[in-house]
């Protein structure tokens, strides 16, 4: 394929959009196979990418998806949401076990438990959502981005737009975007603001990914930005698991005190199974995964503090800024 750098924007931009859209349609199939790990994380990745493109270039395909799709395709990118994040916490727990005490992997075996459930529901919830709703979803994304019409004054002094100058403006704003949340994150436990910055890095990569064979500095920033997103990723996966944990403990205590005051108030309590419901606990392995995991957070923020934060991460910016006027110079 020709440059994209210097296609017509609204051609450029469909063209992106249409090949999120490819990667997403490729990815439906294969959320049939339960053997294939990876489908519904490629068809989450298709979706995000698509979403993505059509936030970043909405200025210059606006009008082409209605809101009422747009809406459609959010939904439904949402609806993969609660599946994955229990595989993600499962995946995690599961690499947890070798860590704990015997008296500890009751608490662990409960909880992943709970998560299995609730990722199972969630898949099959999402299955029938999916089948029932994507094919229809792709094929009006389809003819609303495989067509459009555009205006062509010749006399005008004003060289036409491409899409580089268009995306070398976005990327300048999307930079000033991260760059404010990385300044704002205060501290580990500063949930808001680390989660903005990753959803802000992880939309200035998939601006850049598309691009980056045409900028031979563009790799290297690319990479950068990858490390940056897994770093803030981790970082929220471990907020998301603290904040699981502190609901389990209260739900497990919740249980026990219920079936305590259930054997309680037999005709002929039995202090045998009285003094046994009350050793069978599974708050303390709860709270050592709690350790475990704010461990873990503590870490995960040591690295962005030490790379990205207080300043840190100005020489980087510069080079995407630089790298913005070379996708002019390109274009």
């Amino acid at each position: 394929m020709d440059s994209l750098l210097v296609r017509p924007p609204e051609e450029g931009a469909r063209r992106l959009a249409l090949s999120f859209l490819d990667q997403a349609a490729a990815a439906f199939p294969r959320l049939d196979d339960p053997a294939d790990s990876e489908a519904l994380h490629d068809f989450r990745v298709g979706l995000r990418r698509l979403r993505s493109c059509l936030r970043a270039y909405k200025e210059v395909l606006a009008g082409c998806v209605p809101k009422k799709l747009a809406r459609r395709l959010r939904r439904l990118a949402a609806a993969t949401g609660p599946g994955r994040d229990a595989e993600v916490q499962i995946e995690w727990l599961l690499s947890r076990a070798k860590y704990l005490t015997r008296n500890h992997r009751a608490g662990l075996s409960w909880q992943l438990g709970r998560l299995d459930e609730r990722m199972r529901a969630a898949y099959a919830e999402l299955t029938d959502h999916l089948g029932a709703r994507f094919p229809d979803l792709e094929k009006d994304l389809r003819h609303h981005l495989s067509v459009y019409q555009t205006e062509v004054h010749l006399g005008a002094d004003d060289p036409h737009p491409i899409l580089g100058t268009v995306t070398a403006a976005i990327l300048r704003s999307q930079l000033e975007e991260l760059a404010d949340h990385l300044t704002h994150i205060r501290g580990a436990g500063d949930v808001k603001e680390a989660h903005r910055a990753r959803i802000s890095a992880k939309r200035l990569r998939y601006l850049l990914e598309p691009v980056a064979e045409e900028l031979p500095n563009a790799p290297p920033l690319v990479k950068r930005l990858k490390k940056l997103q897994d770093l803030l990723g981790e970082l929220h996966d471990a907020h998301v698991q603290e904040s699981d944990l502190a609901a389990a403990v209260e739900t497990a205590a919740a249980e026990r005190a219920h079936h305590l005051f259930t054997l309680a108030l037999d005709n002929q309590p039995d202090e045998a199974r009285l003094r046994a419901a009350r050793r069978r606990s599974h708050e303390p392995g709860l709270l050592a995964l709690a350790h475990q995991n704010r461990q873990r957070r503590d870490e995960r923020f040591a690295e962005v503090e030490t790379d990205w934060l207080d300043g840190k991460a100005e020489a980087f910016l510069e080079q995407v800024r630089e790298l913005a006027g070379e996708m002019e110079a390109v274009a």
